[in-house]
């Protein structure tokens, strides 16, 4: 396992859900998911520190993340693809998965043992004193480098994405851009080419969901929010949550005042640019693979769907599963789960809508023995953040114990140690056994036509 090269971010979800993943295929536990080598230096000490040095320090070490302005027009495409795929162990492979970024993805994928590549990744582009806060600014001078990053690759659609909600510690520092890739990198062709037989089956994970969006160029834009707590309405238009929540953090402004948007676009970190198809169905028909779409709107359908296949998979050899593992954003290890014969629930984040998702779940499911709860930190208080006395309701409907993973509540939502801590924290909560014998393809098409419809996800075939 190597480091990322420049380019692209650690504290991303595509880094790490793909750096999990690989971990989980080398038949390892995912040791470091921290954001960044800086950070995983800092990180335990950091944690002592009062709280508004806490957030500096992490705001800090995640800017080492990030390129200069002139250094956009130079970023190699080509490199960062060939990091991804060297990260997985060089074998073949009964299928392989690409296109959105999604937690629940990464355990059918590790269940599968098969590799998963993202079509979009974040790259951090550093901005030193830049208001959060200040759309019009952000708006304005991000179109130079989205310019840069446009030329540094033709294939290319550019997402630049201001969230002061969630993210507004590192947008302090530096500016979000999504790329999004719109062709297949030579290192993607040569290695799915290499690693799929004639008869494999190609996954395309596709999230339908889309946010409204300034066009900046024909193949870049600017979304003003996220998927979050905050709705897009509180994003664009404003809202008492909105104008509590800008007074809590010292702003004069009572309302956000984003450029007017333009489009409707694939959201810029979950959503699928359906430019990528074209492509995959050519190099599938030219192979003789399986093409299949997983579809989708909210990133978290999958996860009901994925727990219920993991069910069956563990029934079938005879396992009865009775944890739960709740994982949070880029907080998960499939393979640590699998040893503990663990359901996986993926979250997106700590906001309430995850709360929602996770209550649904469990009233339709028969009470579990045992639940691990992970929870990144996004360093806010952000707009419709789950209080730990929600998440600790959720937690006592366990029949034995329910806890926290690697989570120190004196100190969540700036717990940013948890990152150095969650996996350790999780292997420690139960046994390690073997695994199932991999989940075959059969059995992922199968439990997807058996479970998805109810959740909104389906199957199809793009060839």
């Amino acid at each position: 396992m190597s480091k990322p090269p420049k380019g692209i971010a650690r504290f991303d979800s595509a880094t790490a859900m793909l750096m999990a993943l690989a971990h989980t295929l080398h038949d390892k536990p995912f040791d470091d998911a921290e954001t960044s080598p800086m950070l995983s230096r800092l990180l335990p000490s950091l944690n002592r520190l009062p709280t508004r040095l806490r957030d500096w320090g992490y705001a800090t070490g995640g800017m080492a993340e990030g390129l200069t302005e002139s250094q956009a027009g130079e970023l190699d495409i080509e490199g960062i693809a060939e990091w991804m795929v060297s990260e997985y162990p060089a074998r073949d492979y009964p299928a392989a998965f690409i296109g959105s970024s999604n937690g629940a993805l990464t355990h059918l994928a590790a269940a599968a043992g098969a590799p998963w590549l993202p079509q979009t990744f974040l790259c951090p582009v550093r901005a030193t004193h830049s208001d959060p806060d200040d759309a019009q600014a952000g708006f304005e001078q991000g179109k130079s480098v989205a310019a840069g990053l446009l030329a540094a690759w033709p294939r290319l659609a550019v997402h630049q994405m201001q969230d002061p909600n969630q993210d507004r510690l590192m947008l302090d520092r530096m500016r979000y851009f999504h790329l999004k890739l719109r062709a297949l990198p030579l290192a993607f062709n040569e290695f799915l080419m290499r690693s799929l037989p004639g008869n494999g089956t190609l996954f395309v994970s596709h999230c339908t969901r889309q946010w409204p969006v300034t066009r900046t160029s024909d193949r870049s834009f600017f979304q003003f929010g996220a998927l979050s707590g905050a709705t897009e309405k509180e994003y664009l238009q404003g809202g008492s949550r909105v104008a509590e929540f800008l007074a809590r953090y010292g702003s004069e402004r009572e309302r956000w005042h984003a450029p007017a948007p333009t489009d409707n676009v694939p959201e810029a970190e979950w959503g699928l640019d359906e430019y990528l198809k074209l492509p995959l169905q050519k190099l599938a028909a030219d192979q003789g693979w399986q093409l299949l779409e997983i579809r989708y709107q909210e990133p978290e359908a999958l996860s009901f769907v994925v727990a219920e296949i993991y069910r069956d998979w563990y029934l079938a050899a005879g396992i009865h599963a009775t944890r739960l593992t709740v994982d949070s954003y880029l907080m998960m290890d499939p393979w640590c789960v699998m040893r503990q014969h663990g359901i996986p629930f993926w979250l997106m984040s700590g906001a309430e809508p995850s709360a929602v998702s996770l209550t649904r779940f469990l009233d339709r499911q028969p009470r579990y023995r045992d639940i691990d709860m992970m929870l990144f930190s996004p360093g806010t208080e952000s707009i419709g953040m789950a209080s730990l006395a929600r998440w600790q309701a959720l937690l006592d409907r366990a029949m034995h114990e329910g806890a926290f993973v690697g989570v120190d509540t004196e100190r969540y939502p700036h717990d940013f140690a948890a990152l150095a801590r969650f996996d350790s924290s999780l292997r420690a909560r139960a046994p390690l056994f073997s695994p199932p014998p991999p989940l075959s393809v059969e059995k992922v098409i199968s439990g997807i036509q058996r479970y998805g419809a109810r959740h909104g996800v389906t199957l199809h075939k793009l060839n």
